[in-house]
Parts: C-alpha cells; sequence; structure tokens
C-alpha cells in the first residue's frame, strides 16, 4: 500500500521543515534552561543562557527562512522531493542536520567536559524524536485521496493514512504519561489501611490494563453494529475527558476514576482503528494496512516518553496531563475527517465463557498463555511501566531522563521486530524465536545483579526490547498452529478474542505484583524477582514446545 506523492510540495514542505526545527529548537532550549540551577553538571553558566537562547533562535529562522527561499526559488527541486515519503523526509532531515551542524558544537562548547557525552546523547535522541514526528507529518500529507477527473476519489491508502494519523495522536497521548505515572500517583497518595504507598503507585496501571481487557469484546461489538468511524470517534470523548480529569485530579480516588475513563477509550480506539482497516482494505492489502496501524502505536510509544519526560520536568505532571487532553480532542478532529464505513455489517460469533474452557483445556495453547504470553505482558507493565520509572526516579533520574532511557525499549523493537518476524516465517520456527525471546528478557533483567544503578536497569530494558521483538509476532504466529482445531470450529477470530482477553491477564498483574515485592523485598529485589520470573516462564516455554513433541497431529509444526 504505497502512499501518494505529497500534496503542494512548494507549501507544505517548508512548512513542515520549519515546524520540525522549531520543535527541535524548543526541545533544545528545555534541556539547557530546564536543568539550569538544578543539575549544574548538565546546564550552561547562567550568564550564558541569554547567548544560547539568542543562538538557537537565529538558527532556526535562518533555517526557516532558507526553507521558504526554497519553495519559493525552486519549486521543481520540492516538486522531486515530495514524489516519496522517504525523499520529503531526507530533505526534512537535511535541514535538520544542519541546524544541528550549525548549533550544536557551539553549544557543546559551553559545557562542562564531563556533561558534553550526555548532551550530544539527548540531543540525538531529540532529533530522532523530531524525525519521527515529522515523518508522520510526511505519510499524512502523502494520503490525500488522487482526483480523477476532478473529483477526489477515495482509496484504501488515503483512508488508512488518515486513520493512522488520528491513532497515532491518540497514542501519542496515552504514551507521554509513560515515563512518570507511578510519581504521579505518589504525589496523590494518602494512607489507606493495608495499602502501602508502592502498591498504591502500581494500582493505576493495573486498573487500566484491567478495564482495557473488560471493554475490549464490548468496542468489538460496538465496532461490528456502529461501524469504525463512529467507534473511533466514541474512544476518543471519554479519553479527553479522562486525561483532563486527570490533570485536575485531587485525590488518588479521582485519578483511578478518570484513568478508567482512559481505558474505556483506549480498548474502543484500539479496536476500532483494527476494524477501520479490515473495512477499509482489500484482502490483498490487509497485512500493509495492519503494519500502518502496528506503526503508528510504536511510533508513538517511541516519541511520547521523552517528550512526556520533557513536558513534565518543564511544566509539572498536570500540564502534561492536559497535553495529553489536547492531543485527544485533535484526535476526535481527525477520526471526523475519516471516510463513513462500507454499508454491509459484520457478524461476528458472540462471545460465550465455554470458548474460553475449550481453549485451556489444549495443552499447547495453555503452556503458551502461561509460559510467554502472559509473562511476556507482565513483564511490559510490571517491569517497565512501574519499576523501571520507580527505580530510576530513585537513582536520581528525571522524567525526561526516563522517557528517554524507556526509549530504547522501543528502538530495537522498530530495529529488529521486522528482521525477526521475516526470519520465523521464513524457518517455519515460531515457537523457537518465542523460547529466545522468554530466555533473553529473563536473563537480560538479571543484569541489575552485575551492573547497579541506571547502567543495570538500562542493560534490562534493551533485553526487554530484544525479548519483545521476538515475542510480539512469533506469539500470534503460535496461535492458529496449535488451535486448529478449535479455530475450525469456533472460527479463528473467536480464537485470538479469546487469547487476546486471557493475555492481558498479566498486564494486569505486572505491576501489582511488582509493586508487591518492591513494598515487601525493595526495588532492586523487585528487579531481580521479575527477571527469575522470566527466566523460569521461559525455561518452561522451551521445555514444552521445543523439548516435549506435539501429541496432536494437526499442531505437529508448532512444535518446530
Amino acid at each position: 500500500m504505497q502512499p501518494n506523492s505529497v500534496a503542494r510540495p512548494r507549501v507544505t514542505l517548508p512548512i513542515l521543515t520549519i515546524s520540525s526545527v522549531i520543535l527541535f529548537s524548543c526541545l533544545i532550549c528545555a534541556k539547557f534552561y530546564g536543568n539550569a540551577g538544578s543539575e549544574p553538571e548538565l546546564s550552561v553558566a547562567k550568564v550564558a543562557l541569554s547567548a544560547v537562547r539568542d543562538h538557537v533562535a537565529l538558527m532556526a529562522a535562518l533555517i526557516s527562512v532558507l526553507s521558504v527561499a526554497a519553495g519559493l526559488l525552486w519549486p521543481a527541486a520540492l516538486r522531486v522531493a515530495g514524489a516519496t515519503p522517504l525523499r520529503a523526509l531526507a530533505m526534512v532531515g537535511a535541514a535538520m542536520l544542519a541546524f544541528c551542524a550549525a548549533t550544536l558544537p557551539w553549544l557543546v562548547g559551553l559545557l562542562p567536559a564531563e556533561a558534553v557525552r550526555g548532551f550530544l546523547y539527548d540531543g540525538t535522541v531529540l532529533l530522532v524524536v523530531c524525525l519521527l514526528l515529522a515523518f508522520e507529518g510526511v505519510l499524512l500529507l502523502a494520503a490525500r485521496p488522487r482526483r480523477r477527473d476532478g473529483v477526489a476519489a477515495s482509496e484504501p491508502a488515503s483512508a488508512v493514512g488518515g486513520m493512522r494519523a488520528a491513532l497515532f495522536l491518540f497514542m501519542l497521548a496515552e504514551e507521554l504519561s509513560r515515563s512518570f505515572l507511578p510519581l504521579y500517583t505518589r504525589d496523590l497518595y494518602t494512607p489507606v489501611p493495608g495499602l502501602s504507598e508502592t502498591l498504591m503507585m502500581g494500582l493505576p496501571i493495573g486498573l487500566f490494563m484491567f478495564l482495557v481487557a473488560v471493554f475490549t469484546p464490548f468496542a468489538g461489538a460496538w465496532a461490528d453494529r456502529f461501524g469504525s468511524r463512529r467507534t473511533l470517534l466514541l474512544g476518543t470523548l471519554p479519553a479527553v475527558a479522562g486525561f483532563a480529569g486527570t490533570a485536575m485530579a485531587g485525590s488518588l480516588a479521582e485519578l483511578l476514576l478518570w484513568r478508567g475513563a482512559c481505558a474505556l477509550g483506549y480498548a474502543v480506539m484500539f479496536i476500532g482503528a483494527q476494524g477501520f482497516v479490515a473495512r477499509h482494505t482489500p484482502a490483498d492489502r490487509r497485512a500493509r494496512g495492519m503494519a500502518q496501524f502496528v506503526a503508528a502505536v510504536i511510533v508513538a510509544g517511541l516519541c511520547g516518553a521523552p517528550l512526556g519526560g520533557i513536558l513534565a520536568d518543564q511544566f509539572g505532571y498536570r500540564a502534561t496531563f492536559v497535553v495529553s487532553a489536547l492531543l485527544a480532542l485533535a484526535a476526535a478532529a481527525a477520526v471526523t475527517l475519516l471516510p463513513a464505513d462500507p454499508v454491509e455489517r459484520v457478524r461476528r460469533r458472540p462471545f460465550h465463557m465455554g470458548d474460553a474452557a475449550a481453549l485451556l483445556g489444549n495443552p499447547r495453547f495453555l503452556a503458551l498463555l502461561m509460559f510467554s504470553s502472559v509473562p511476556t505482558k507482565l513483564m511490559l507493565t510490571g517491569y517497565l511501566f512501574y519499576l523501571v520509572p520507580v527505580s530510576l526516579h530513585a537513582a536520581g533520574e528525571t522524567p525526561a531522563g526516563i522517557g528517554r532511557l524507556m526509549m530504547t525499549y522501543g528502538l530495537i523493537i522498530v530495529l529488529l521486530g521486522p528482521w525477526v518476524s521475516k526470519m520465523a516465517d521464513r524457518t517455519g520456527r515460531h515457537a523457537l524465536f518465542a523460547g529466545l525471546g522468554g530466555l533473553i528478557g529473563g536473563a537480560g533483567t538479571l543484569a541489575i545483579l552485575h551492573e547497579q544503578g541506571v547502567a543495570g536497569i538500562l542493560i534490562g530494558i534493551a533485553a526487554l526490547g530484544i525479548a519483545h521483538a521476538f515475542n510480539n509476532a512469533t506469539q500470534l504466529a503460535l496461535v492458529p498452529e496449535i488451535c486448529r482445531a478449535d479455530c475450525a470450529r469456533m472460527g479463528e477470530s473467536s480464537v485470538f478474542a479469546v487469547y487476546r482477553l486471557l493475555e492481558r491477564g498479566g498486564s494486569v498483574i505486572g505491576p501489582l505484583l511488582a509493586a508487591a515485592l518492591a513494598d515487601r523485598f525493595g526495588i532492586q529485589a523487585a528487579l531481580v524477582a521479575l527477571g527469575v520470573i522470566g527466566m523460569l516462564c521461559g525455561t518452561a516455554f522451551c521445555v514444552v514446545f521445543l523439548l516435549t513433541p506435539s501429541t496432536d497431529p494437526t499442531a505437529g509444526e508448532a512444535a518446530r
């Protein structure tokens, strides 16, 4: 599914370039001014602050003027650059690199020698974030419908491109709080008999995941009944209220209530977006359409944590949730511009509790669930979403620093995931890759035993990224392999619905288990305990799938 060329590149590309350079310059200034006085080793001298501001503003203005001049003097070059999204991104990237070449060396000269490496790392991370945001803008500009005989014709690429923009904005709104939500919860904590502060810090994450699991089946039914566009709009509205309410929450009970509204919006938006892709792409392009869906979620995760951390450092937690509400509102506006669904309605077999019982009677499905899928989600929410922010904050990291470190997880999945999926499909050994993922994730998170502090946690984050790059696609591929009889009897969609519902149990358990372990034994012990759980589950999965032959001839392929 190839998008069209960028719409009106003579105008849109200079505007996109100017916006990207200004955003990057603002983030760079935030790095200086936000830490000035509070972290002397990472800040310039106060006497140089005005010079930094003036120099960055001058370079941003110069690049902006050159971009506009290019649009006026070399329109043919911009038309060539706008022929494909990658060419357009290359042009924007070249302008940003020019800005970096003119600005960063001068700024680095003002820093203490010991702070240069950290600043260059931060600058690189922010450059990547800005380029990812620019790429989303380029894809939106390239997703317009072509005109035939003077009339705009709706195309699958334009419909899915518009959906990707709405989904990206919504997921970015949710991801902004990823690096500091437990810390914000701690600020609202008041003593509750029998519940410690540590445990209550994990409660909003656990409740959010539980409600997402509860609302998901209803969201699927609503999407079938009302259509995907209406369902997407339905998902954004409670989320807008949820983010705004979270920003104004005066107690932990209010926080939980508003996070529940965000969970409803998340579940509805997630299912609605999947249904939109299915309804607006032909069967031979559906995989590529779903790739757009997955990419929007991943890119939002990459950008959200570092941007949210910077906003929290500069303006506070509550202001960051206000920004999330505005992004969700922008997603709602984007949804209203999407094309309507086809007239036909999708008939879906209703879910029965007997379906779950029948699948749990399949030993290999149960092993996949208990030793791979649930532990994967448990490590994601318990280790990455809860323990990482809490432990890094205890080590002295700011929300911005936490967000940049957490970005490592998403980058590894983006870079490694496609290669792993291709190799697993080529060899047919999905169970082998899933088993390796479990072992790598468990072993990597145990690095905290040898490398204390930030270094050990960063190794754990990277290992978890590698593990989930191995797991995410291969687990889904194993489901129809080991449940062929169930898929024939119940339908593949129903089998996946049960699998997704049960899998989310790990998302619910993860932060609560991590909080309970941290409360009882300390954060360090909780990190180690989750690593041990990951290792044990990965080992058990390998024993069941790689060392024990299947007794079901129809599931023989799954043992490979």
